[in-house]
């Protein structure tokens, strides 16, 4: 059940001004009276809202009762947001001061975001869907945030996914004395990872590259973040990051299941048994950690999977 003021456009779209609703999810419409849903307007699900005038209202659902009133869906009320498919764009300070806002979903057709549209949160996950050349806002969306994030993309048109992760960074003012300037320092390679854009499109090749670097600097869960949303959804991997992802994951098996986050653990064991890449330390390692943590269903693929590749010997007494 979800209640919306809007209003018309210049353009004959519609721009949401406000929500109201009993969840902390929200999917917004495509359409409103049979326009599209073009434009998120200035502070949309803030609670520091200015009053809408000539707003027009939209019930949606079945299940309103007559005068019945709706919570205003702003502030800390806010958790995740699914933006229409057809949004170009999110006006200014749209998410101001929704701290608990987690999740945010929107297509390639937006590409216009406002001043500030994240102060105050911590947004964590991004779900994008690619419908035409792949060009969007996501660069501006990920730039705009300097906390750890994750993005999975969607390419409609190719059924395939990618998974990339954004660590956290933050930038510190040092003075330089004899030029009389105040540099900019940035610690993390969340900084350099939200540099891997061309023209409005992610660079993938530019992203896998700086693998290298993050797997020096930053700490073993962030390192497998990184490498597991790679190998889980590698598109636009190529053959020689392919390896560099491989290799690491080769020669640092024994801390693979202390740093992959639960959702990950069960698919990339499963990657691992479907390509054969277990080591007999590793499988070792990963069977002793089920174990402790009584992962049962876990510990049944790896035991299965330690029978196949790594059998004991039979003894052998000789008379």
């Amino acid at each position: 059940m979800l209640e919306i003021q809007y209003r018309e456009i210049k353009t004959g779209g519609i721009e949401i001004l406000r929500c109201f609703c009993r969840e902390n999810t929200v999917r917004l419409p495509n359409e409103i009276c049979g326009k599209p849903v073009v434009k998120i307007g200035d502070y949309a699900f803030s609670a520091h809202k200015r009053k809408e005038d000539e707003a027009r209202t939209e019930k949606i659902g079945e299940d309103f009762f007559e005068n019945e009133s709706l919570e205003m869906f702003c502030g800390e009320r806010v958790k995740e947001v699914y933006l229409p498919s057809g949004t170009v764009e999110i006006g200014k300070y749209a998410f101001y001061g929704c701290v608990n806002l987690t999740t945010l979903g929107f297509s390639d057709a937006l590409l216009r975001t406002g001043t500030g549209i994240f102060t105050g949160c911590k947004l964590q996950k991004i779900f994008l869907q690619i419908h035409h050349e792949g060009k969007s806002a996501l660069k501006d969306i990920v730039q705009d945030t300097r906390f750890p994030l994750e993005v999975e993309v969607y390419y409609a048109d190719q059924k395939e996914k990618s998974r990339l992760f954004f660590p956290e960074y933050y930038e510190e003012a040092v003075e330089n004395t004899p030029a009389r300037i105040i540099e900019t320092h940035f610690h993390g390679t969340g900084y350099q990872y939200r540099q891997c854009f061309f023209r409005g499109e992610i660079d993938y090749r530019k992203y896998d590259q700086l693998f290298e670097v993050a797997a020096v600097q930053e700490n073993k869960d962030v390192v497998w973040e990184i490498l597991a949303g790679r190998m889980l959804m590698p598109y636009g991997v190529s053959d020689y990051s392919w390896l560099q992802y491989e290799g690491y994951l080769k020669q640092h098996q024994t801390e693979m299941m202390e740093n992959l986050k639960e959702n990950d653990q069960m698919p990339f064991l499963e990657m691992l048994s479907r390509k054969n890449f277990f080591t007999r330390e590793g499988m070792e390692a990963a069977i002793e950690w089920a174990s402790k943590k009584k992962k049962t269903e876990i510990l049944s693929l790896l035991m299965d999977e330690q029978n196949k590749r790594f059998p004991k010997k039979k003894k052998t007494f000789e008379l």
